[in-house]
């Protein structure tokens, strides 16, 4: 989730600072326009499975202002081999499974693999580990032509049996990602005709084919069946890994035999875990070099100094969303869910706590996405009043219920949970914040939905691509086993033919069917856009976003002497 990009210009600071603080809805990922990772494709035929609009920012935004957060070399210099970058980012990773998709497992474990395509910036998939493809015309039917002689870190080549195995290795239930195992269902049928050619067949036809391929890491069965398992990591990627401090920060040395010839410039890099104020006072006081998503008004201040560049990553479909467990009375009850959503002041959510830098949404579609309709977006303005006749329509008072939120890696979305907090208590709602570790919050909401009684917040994704995905690959909005408990058979029918659809005039009427039953009812209601902010010193160059979970690439970053 690795790609090479070329840059486009990049706006002055201080103009880049009011785009910034001027209500700029931003999506996040893939500031830059993508090129192949490698040699272009030999030979790219059948449709591209995907949205064709060329991407802007999230809900409401200025594509310039998003474009203008990527990082250009000094006019005249070319790229600098050496040197180590020292990079942190808020939260370790509850694993070093290689199929763990957090926000912060992208600039940690993430960098020592490679998928099999990734995304330009028309969303059109690139050249990675396949080389080459061909989709039949009813998008059932993929043949990937894989990259000759890419070794693992290990020293053994690659073949279509790591990547069969891979695509495979979500379904074994002791992985236990619901993510990658939704995408593994895609697939009735893997063949392997020789060692550089992999078959595929889906189960449904599948626009959305390529936005699973975008998040697949494609491992080593040795490693990952291994004694070693749990405290080493190997894949084809740019970077290996050399020492992890769990807590504090992982250490990669380039890898010499990458297949990319020259890349990474970087000799090695420190990623280090670290709060969002600590890393911006190391920032300042000469200690980093780069920090992902700092506190806010750190990027805000700093953004204006021109000691440092400022970045905001652009349609990578990122947002905040509160969700609620529909299966604990009376939550059931689409009229108390429809009270909540006019509950959330998202306005304020987005002004007073992220300074204009996030758009508020009532759905989760980026600009790009064909679901995207602006019109119904604001059809939950922030209403106290209509939140009460609901709730005596309903029959509700004096509710009390919990929410239960990551605070370390998301401090934005704890805040507005105080002021959620508040409007609820108007209304004689009770919200007890439950302020919570990554991997305990991951333990309650999938594996013990019956000990949380009310709501769950967090960031979600995949609102960018083939509307089909978010159903699919979200744990917030798919059909099996969604953070929420909803079950419907409206729903379940809906999602099928949104994510199977392939006929544009259909797809636009299923589209926006979709939209009028989840504003409805309500089982998750998104917030705002979750802008992904980059902070770097002037003497770094070449730091890429990727079309997914806001995540940084370092195989092109190279620094000043």
């Amino acid at each position: 989730m690795d790609l090479t990009f070329a840059h486009p210009p990049r706006l002055g600071r201080r103009a880049a600072l009011r785009l910034l603080l001027s209500s700029m809805g931003v999506g996040v990922l893939a500031a830059c326009t993508a090129v192949p990772s490698g040699p272009p494709a030999a030979a790219t035929s059948g449709a591209a499975a995907q949205p064709t609009s060329a991407p802007t920012s999230a809900a409401g935004a200025n594509p310039t202002a998003a474009a203008a957060a990527a990082t250009v070399p000094t006019a005249g210099a070319s790229p600098r081999s050496g040197g180590t970058l020292r990079n942190a980012t808020t939260a370790d990773v509850a694993s070093l499974d290689p199929y763990l998709v957090t926000t912060n497992g992208m600039e940690t474990s993430w960098l020592v693999f490679d998928r099999l395509t990734a995304y330009d910036q028309n969303l059109k998939p690139q050249p990675q580990l396949a080389e080459s493809w061909d989709v039949s015309s009813d998008s059932m039917h993929f043949k990937l032509n894989l990259r000759k002689n890419v070794q693992y870190h290990s020293g053994r080549e690659m073949t279509s049996d790591d990547v069969k195995y891979s695509l495979l290795r979500p379904r074994d239930p002791t992985v236990g990602n619901g993510i990658l195992t939704g995408i593994s269902n895609w697939f009735t049928a893997i063949e392997t005709p020789d060692k550089y050619t992999v078959e595929i067949t889906t189960d449904v036809p599948r626009p959305g084919f390529f936005d699973g391929l975008e998040i697949f890491n494609i491992c080593d069965k040795t490693n990952v069946e291994g004694p070693d398992a749990k405290t080493s990591i190997v894949g084809t990627g740019p970077f290996v890994l050399e020492e992890r401090v769990p807590g504090d920060h992982f250490t990669f040395n380039r890898n010499p035999n990458y297949w990319q010839t020259g890349r990474p410039y970087l000799d090695s890099v420190i990623t280090n875990i670290r709060d969002q104020q600590s890393m911006a006072v190391q920032l300042e006081g000469g200690a980093l070099d780069s920090v992902k998503i700092p506190n806010i008004d750190d990027y805000a201040r700093l953004q204006a100094d021109p000691s440092y560049v400022a970045q905001i990553a652009p349609n990578s479909g990122t947002f905040f969303e509160i969700g609620i467990n529909t299966k604990t009375p009376p939550l059931g009850d689409k009229r108390v869910r429809q009270a909540l959503n006019y509950a959330l002041d998202r306005q304020r959510f987005a002004q007073a706590i992220f300074h204009g830098a996030a758009t508020p949404i009532n759905l989760p579609w980026s600009q790009s996405s064909p679901a995207f309709d602006a019109g119904k977006n604001n059809v939950y303005p922030y209403d106290l009043d209509k939140s009460k006749s609901l709730l005596e329509a309903a029959g509700v008072s004096n509710l009390q219920t919990d929410i239960l939120v990551i605070g370390i890696a998301q401090p934005q979305l704890l805040a507005f949970t105080q002021i959620y907090q508040a409007s609820l208590s108007s209304l004689g709602i009770t919200l007890n914040i439950k302020n919570m570790q990554q991997a305990d919050w991951l333990d309650v909401v999938i594996n013990k939905k019956p000990e949380y009684t009310g709501f769950w917040g967090s960031s979600d994704t995949f609102a960018n691509v083939s509307p089909g995905s978010l159903f699919s690959l979200s744990p917030g909005w798919r059909i099996m086993n969604n953070h929420s408990n909803f079950t419907d058979d409206t729903y379940t029918s809906q999602v099928a033919t949104v994510s199977s659809e392939t006929d544009p005039a259909k797809q636009k009427v299923a589209y926006a069917a979709m939209n009028d039953y989840m504003l409805d009812q309500s089982f998750t209601m998104p917030i705002s856009t979750n802008p992904i902010t980059l902070l770097t010193t002037k003497k770094v160059h070449g730091v890429d976003f990727l079309m997914h979970i806001g995540a940084l690439s370092f195989t092109n970053t190279w620094l000043d002497a």
